[in-house]
């Protein structure tokens, strides 16, 4: 039986992709003099940005870009909408007794803070993020945390997100993976992997549990 219901940040929750995509045109921009590529912005979906960056570049050249990039995200941040329809699911299934977490590639103090700028964290038992485990999505760990966080076996979560990496991550975790299609989701790419369980919008939800 289904009791946790843990979610993904971007894509998901909330309409960070323009945002994060010019906070990375703004760092490549100040520190390299370019802009990146659309297989550079690709390869950024769904992983930590830190990571990314010290495959691509030294550490000092790898930090200078996360820096001027992230500062410009910040600045920006508490712009970002929710998607439609979202807080009021979170709400519903908060009244209706169920645990909620958020497993994000993203580091904790963007989590937290843009949560709490939409007070929306409340409405969370557990936050996992970037810094809490060695290996992130598509590998479980950061799901099977968040599950064990609350005290809870994995077969009875759900996880909700908008990339590939995040279905896989759940199957790897023996959770049921829901696939965000209001955001950032893409049905082509999603379909193949779990096609009984595509969510149009955030009301579809309810009907998986």
């Amino acid at each position: 039986m289904i009791s946790v219901v843990l979610w993904d940040l971007d894509g998901t929750i909330q309409d960070s992709e323009m945002l994060a995509k010019e906070g990375t045109r703004y760092g490549f921009m100040q520190v390299l003099g370019r802009e990146p590529t659309e297989d550079e912005f690709a390869q950024l979906v769904g992983r930590p940005v830190p990571i990314v960056y010290k495959e691509w570049f030294d550490e000092e050249l790898a930090k200078q870009l996360l820096d001027t990039g992230t500062r410009y995200y910040q600045e920006r941040a508490e712009q970002i909408p929710c998607y439609r329809g979202v807080p009021e699911l979170l709400s519903e299934l908060n009244r209706r007794g169920y645990r909620m977490g958020v497993v994000s590639s993203k580091r904790r103090f963007h989590v937290e803070s843009e949560l709490s700028s939409k007070n929306l964290d409340s409405l969370f038992d557990v936050i996992v993020a970037q810094e809490d485990t060695r290996l992130h999505k598509p590998h479980p760990d950061p799901l099977i945390l968040a599950a064990s966080a609350l005290h809870s076996l994995p077969e009875n979560c759900i996880y909700i997100g908008d990339q590939p990496s995040d279905i896989r991550a759940a199957d790897a975790a023996r959770m049921k993976g829901i696939a965000a299609l209001w955001g950032d989701g893409q049905v082509e790419r999603l379909e193949p992997m779990c096609s009984s369980r595509l969510a149009y919008t955030p009301k579809d939800i309810l009907n998986f549990l």
